[in-house]
């Protein structure tokens, strides 16, 4: 593709924009033709939205797709699951490698009433490569929304490090916001939620999933818009997304 005169800049996703306005640049290798689209100048941005089971993480994330004057992909721990094949998944009867190898719900004895989540190998190995998806994602250009990590403290290092790496890189904008709650209100929403009765409680209870997040969210006594103004509000001032 040909460029009129004018200023050449650098982006993430494509080799070359022009004046900051989008274009379509095809690459042709042996036996790949990519098509890439890049809609501005500015590096992608990377919401990861943290917190336990039930803490609003999926309604915050619609309601910031929604806001921003850019697309952001949806993709994190619950659409993984649900790419998950049955015999390795949580909450499958008579999945063969879900216990040892998978993901698995166990109780917690210390804790009455309350579930865990208990990854094997095969399931560190897909949540890594859940990461490796977002960052790929991100260096394509487009911006990814992460509804939510697990609570494996390696599995959140690797991808706290691949964000920073990008970030530092200026390839990617990243803010990290955790929401936090009540037992007591986690515990009311935990009973009208899809997910096993107990699980947030006992996420409650572990390390936050980034060590240091960039915005943290108390939502005990906030409505999900509430919250989500008071994340758009933040996005728009810090990011100037909007």
């Amino acid at each position: 593709m040909t460029a009129s005169a004018g200023t050449l800049r650098q982006c993430a996703g494509c080799r070359v924009v022009h004046a900051g306005q989008a274009f379509v640049e095809i690459l042709t290798q042996p036996l790949t033709l990519r098509v890439m689209l890049c809609m501005s100048d500015r590096p992608p941005l990377c919401v990861v939205v943290n917190g336990p089971s039930a803490a609003g993480k999926s309604t915050l994330a619609g309601f910031v797709q929604d806001h921003l004057d850019e697309p952001l992909l949806r993709f994190g721990v619950d659409e993984l699951y649900r790419m998950v094949p049955g015999q390795w998944a949580g909450g499958v009867v008579g999945a063969r490698y879900a216990v040892e190898r998978g993901f698995s719900y166990q109780d917690v004895p210390e804790l009455p009433g309350t579930r865990r989540i208990q990854v094997g190998p095969d399931a560190i190995a897909m949540l890594l490569a859940m990461n490796a998806a977002i960052v790929a994602m991100l260096t394509s250009g487009v911006g990814v929304i992460v509804d939510g990590q697990a609570f494996e403290p390696q599995v959140n290092a690797d991808l706290e490090r691949r964000l920073a790496d990008l970030r530092a890189q200026g390839l990617a904008r990243v803010a990290v916001i955790e929401l936090v709650a009540a037992d007591e209100p986690l515990a009311d929403r935990q009973r009208r939620h899809r997910h096993p009765a107990g699980l947030s409680l006992h996420q409650n209870t572990l390390p936050k999933q980034a060590a240091n997040p960039d915005l943290v969210v108390e939502t005990s006594g906030l409505s999900a818009g509430e919250v989500a103004q008071v994340v758009c509000d933040w996005l728009d001032h810090e990011y100037r997304v909007s």
